[in-house]
């Protein structure tokens, strides 16, 4: 071995070793882990979307949400419209069972015409999701006639019943390209939002 050999072996022995990183920081810097978190990322997007995707409704699907809403809201009505003492809030109400009845009598016939519509093969999630809502409402209006407001209470969930309503025909008008399902719907909703004002106001004014 020469003088230069010896000395290139003694710069490579004296040449500081680069410790391997330990621990968390170990685990931060793998490669392992930085592909596993792309490949964790990519499943999250994945998952998001093919949940929206999943939960994206039919317009019949939509249809017979809202039918199922309004039929539930008038057996309520049905149930407490002639224990309402004052005579504004039954002329109110009844003018919504009005509009309720009409809208599902015509939804109904664009449902039949067009989808060929059979209430009896509905999905039970959507019948035990409309009764669920239906009976939470029975019981709070339960709860206050007991307790001596039921009047005030009905016109603050009628209030609320007409605006979910006129949501859920909002929502199928604005994305059906279906004449006759926007028309009949735009005139439930003309004329439930007439109603709103009318139930706001009551629920606002009586103690």
């Amino acid at each position: 071995m020469d003088s230069q050999d010896y000395l290139d072996q003694i710069s490579k022995a004296a040449r500081p070793v680069k410790p391997k990183k330990g621990g968390i920081l170990g685990i931060l810097s793998s490669k392992y882990f930085k592909w596993g978190m792309v490949a964790l990322g990519l499943l999250i997007v994945i998952i998001i979307f093919g949940s929206m995707l999943g939960n994206k409704q039919t317009m019949e699907e939509k249809c017979t949400g809202l039918k199922f809403h309004i039929n539930r809201d008038i057996q309520v009505i049905d149930e407490y419209q002639p224990k309402v003492k004052s005579s504004i809030l039954r002329s109110l109400s009844a003018s919504f069972r009005s509009i309720l009845s009409n809208t599902s009598s015509q939804l109904n016939n664009y449902m039949i015409n067009t989808y060929k519509y059979d209430e009896g093969k509905v999905k039970e999630a959507v019948v035990l999701e409309s009764d669920t809502i239906r009976d939470a409402l029975l019981n709070d209006l339960f709860e206050a006639k007991i307790n001596g407001y039921l009047d005030r209470m009905y016109a603050h969930k009628m209030t609320m019943e007409v605006y979910s309503i006129m949501s859920d025909e909002a929502g199928i008008i604005n994305s059906t390209g279906e004449a006759e399902l926007k028309s009949l719907l735009s005139s439930s909703y003309d004329s439930l939002n007439n109603l709103y004002a009318q139930f706001n106001d009551f629920s606002e004014t009586t103690n």
